[in-house]
């Protein structure tokens, strides 16, 4: 197995517990969230003989307790790093999103589709796209979430028609509107005017509001990590999270994580400058304003697509797919606890999964007393694939 000098992946020492879902064949793109009230939502595509449907499932007391789809179109986009959602506002406000093709488009000239909920999934609005940009482009790499009793929505964008909030030509940039219950949305903000094309951004809410991350971009092609925190309605100035000046002259496709538990919060993330691929995280105890110094969580050319959880106020418990084996070929799933005091206990691999695109995005939600994983199973049948991880197998 290649493994850092003094760093050994351990061996498979979780005890992983197979959770038959309710998914059909041939789903994948699984989006795991948590419920208003305990429990846990979880979203899929299913293919359908002309197209594609958007489901989401409740788990709940250790069973999937009611079921429901959201949508079904013959003229998605379906992309293994760019896909939909199903989000839990409060216990009736849910909010999803999916992705469009725009008609006679080129590959990745889409929209995005949004709709809400007021009956906690029973029936949606009609839907609509959340960015007021038309223009021929990319619109996608949502986020959703809680904002004051409204929902939020972060996306990148790669149109043309920018004349509301003009950027330089040609750049991604990374945009935000309020959701209210009324399905009325509030004017757009920019985050960020220069931003990498396809690494997904990430938001978690603190007790003081919300904080994103994403992959920025120089015009020199420095793609590193930055973070902003919203307070009173407003964003902040990005700052660096990371900073490790990666020069990459294309996207790498590996966007940040964050988890937020009361004002702590911990940010996980991909980086591979100077040709090291490793997964780093770091801590921030004062919502978001100030991190810690990076924590390296795996320094053997991970393949990343991270995770993130809290399982208690001092441990977080990152997941990630790893190298591929030097003797199985085979990339692992694992799971690492990282401490706040910076220390961290060993790698742990859950299951082989393959680390190429077929696998999606892996997800990485907490559950009572464990960790629930869900992922694409590999081409050409797909399926999602859940587990469950007892807590109490994880060794410190």
């Amino acid at each position: 197995m290649t493994v850092a000098s003094c760093e050994p992946l351990q061996p498979p020492a979780a005890k992983v517990q197979d959770i038959v879902n309710p998914a059909a064949a041939g789903a994948r793109l699984p989006r795991l969230v948590s419920l208003p009230g305990g429990g846990v939502l979880m979203s899929w595509v299913e293919p359908l003989a002309n197209g594609h449907t958007l489901k989401f499932s409740v788990f709940r007391g250790g069973r999937w307790v009611r079921q429901g789809e959201v949508a079904r179109g013959s003229d998605w986009f379906i992309n293994w790093s760019d896909f939909p959602s199903v989000v839990a506002i409060d216990k009736s406000f849910w909010v999803a999103h999916w992705l469009i093709k725009q008609t006679g488009g080129r590959t990745y000239d889409y929209d995005i589709a949004m709709s809400i909920s007021t009956d906690a999934g029973a029936t949606w609005s009609t839907p609509k796209p959340p960015h007021r940009d038309k223009s021929a482009g990319e619109h996608g790499f949502a986020a959703i979430f809680p904002v004051d009793g409204d929902a939020g929505i972060i996306w990148l964008e790669g149109g043309t028609d920018h004349s509301a909030h003009p950027t330089e030509s040609g750049n991604f940039t990374l945009r935000y509107r309020r959701i209210h219950h009324d399905g009325n949305i509030d004017a757009e903000q920019v985050l960020d005017d220069n931003t990498c094309t396809c690494c997904w951004p990430t938001v978690a809410v603190t007790l003081a509001g919300p904080v994103a991350a994403w992959r920025s971009r120089t015009d020199d092609e420095i793609r590193d990590h930055r973070v902003a925190r919203m307070r009173d309605g407003k964003w902040s100035a990005p700052v660096p999270l990371g900073a490790e000046g990666w020069e990459i002259a294309g996207c790498p496709v590996n966007g940040p994580m964050l988890a937020a538990r009361g004002m702590q919060v911990v940010a996980v993330w991909f980086t591979a400058e100077d040709n090291r691929p490793r997964v780093r995280a770091a801590f921030s105890s004062d919502g978001g304003q100030s991190f810690d110094k990076p924590v390296e969580v795996d320094e053997a050319g991970p393949s990343g697509r991270v995770g993130v959880a809290w399982s208690d106020d001092r441990t977080a418990i990152i997941s990630w797919i790893t190298a591929a084996d030097a003797v199985t070929k085979k990339s692992s799933l694992a799971l690492r606890k990282l401490f706040v005091d910076g220390t961290t206990g060993p790698i742990q691999r859950t299951v082989e999964i393959s680390n190429g695109r077929d696998a999606g995005v892996p997800q990485l939600i907490a559950d009572g007393s464990g960790l629930i994983l869900a992922w694409t199973g590999a081409a050409p049948d797909h399926g999602i694939h859940t587990v469950f991880v007892p807590l109490d197998t994880l060794a410190r």
